[in-house]
């Protein structure tokens, strides 16, 4: 009896171990998400304005060989554009609502004005991007620690309380 409650309570605290790190991996992928905003901000800065090449080549460019929440959105937001309906569908999951709308936003608004306001516009995205990912930088080594430290003494409680 004594280890059959050592192997569940093992089993339990494998759970929360795994739990946590499911935790600590969303927060690491919202941090991806915008350092991928950043980064594409940059290459369409320097597309438009020293090769002037098209927005969806671009697109197409920078996500080639990349898989990723950010680089999937952007080809559906593009694609979408180009048939020229909406980005209501697009979601990206590992950010809030308000967040993925304001992203997408940013994302919509490219292509459609001139030379001038399409390099403001990555600017724009370019600095939104980069406080987002300080900002989610900090929650992960923060919160995303402290919520994986804390589910392994909770499944190591759980070990010693069924033991």
């Amino acid at each position: 009896m004594n280890i059959l409650r050592l192997v569940a309570g093992g089993l339990l605290a494998l759970i929360c171990c795994y739990i946590g790190i499911l935790i600590k991996r969303r927060y690491k992928e919202r941090e991806g998400v915008y350092k991928s905003a950043l980064e594409y901000a940059r290459v369409l800065k320097f597309e438009l304005s020293a090769k002037k090449t098209p927005i969806p080549d671009i697109v197409a460019q920078f996500c080639r060989g990349r898989t990723g929440e950010f680089e999937s959105a952007l080809l559906k937001c593009v694609g979408c554009m180009s048939k020229g309906g909406g980005t209501g569908d697009i979601e990206i999951k590992c950010l809030k609502a308000a967040e993925c709308k304001e992203l997408l936003g940013y994302l919509k608004s490219f292509g459609g004005s001139a030379l001038e306001e399409q390099l403001s516009l990555a600017d724009r995205l370019a600095g939104f991007a980069a406080d987002r990912a300080a900002e989610c930088e900090k929650d992960t080594k923060r919160l995303g620690n402290m919520y994986f430290r804390l589910l392994v003494l909770l499944g190591l409680a759980i070990i010693l309380i069924l033991a």
